[in-house]
């Protein structure tokens, strides 16, 4: 099977035109930005691997959280819901973006589980388009239909920038794509808790590969999240997302045509 390259502008690396792996490193342009938009803190695990390996090679990344993380309860952290967990998270979505090597975290402060309603969508889709404006990226990664988790804000969050993108300033300059992980291989990685829900290895056309550093930093990054998991939940989590994984951050293009208008 024959394998067509493309380049996505500001180091998304390639996409890769059929289902194979990818061989070869290809030419990239640095000169606009990836952005990252997800619900809570700690969302951005699917893909910490790709965003440590371009802010490790030095290429501008920016990350965008939707809420503010206040009803994420733990019993153990012992901090009630409001504005108190709302800081603790404020500062652990810090840390993780500080070890992933992230250029810029853009916090929006929405209600946590509470992105259904008129209002905060509508604040949502101002402030997304708000931060596009100013950061120009040529690349946005956020959740895809599937929401990782399920998580009704997840998947919320990746309608909005869908709608934002399809729009008719955007849907030219701007590729999208959604982080996801292949179904095939979560059946057979090691369980952990929450679940994730995959999509078909075959519409994962993006494979983006990493190194054992990459890895490493995605686990420290985190454990930033001290207030949602504990080591022994996390242990779980990190050896699926591992086995999952296997070197390579998969993603799914939004336009599975070649007319991204991305190419330099």
């Amino acid at each position: 099977m024959s394998i067509h390259y493309r380049v996505v502008a500001t180091a998304l690396l390639l996409v890769v035109a059929s289902a194979a792996c990818f061989q070869g490193r290809p030419t990239v342009r640095t000169d606009r930005p990836l952005l990252a938009v997800f619900a809570h803190p700690d969302d951005e695990r699917v893909v910490g691997p790709l965003l440590s390996r371009l802010g490790r090679e030095g290429r501008e990344v920016h990350l965008v959280i939707a809420t503010d993380g206040s009803k994420g309860i733990r019993d153990f952290a012992g901090i009630p819901a409001g504005p108190a967990l709302a800081a603790a998270r404020k500062l652990e979505a810090e840390c993780a973006a500080k070890r992933l090597g992230v250029r810029q975290l853009h916090l929006i402060g929405l209600e946590d589980g509470g992105l259904a309603s008129f209002a905060n969508l509508g604040r949502l889709r101002t402030e997304v388009r708000n931060i596009v404006a100013r950061v120009r990226p040529a690349t946005i990664i956020t959740f895809g239909p599937e929401g990782g988790t399920g998580h009704p804000d997840h998947r919320l969050v990746g309608m909005i920038v869908t709608e934002v993108v399809q729009s008719p300033e955007l849907y030219r300059s701007v590729g999208l794509f959604y982080a996801s992980l292949p179904a095939e291989r979560l059946q057979t990685a090691p369980p952990s808790s929450p679940g994730v829900n995959g999509v078909a290895e075959a519409l994962l056309t993006v494979r983006i590969p990493f190194e054992a550093e990459d890895l490493v930093a995605a686990r420290e990054s985190f454990a930033c999240h001290r207030t949602q998991y504990t080591p022994g939940e996390m242990e779980p989590i990190n050896k699926t997302l591992t086995h999952v994984w296997n070197g390579i951050v998969y993603l799914r293009p939004w336009k599975n045509d070649r007319s991204s208008g991305l190419d330099p």
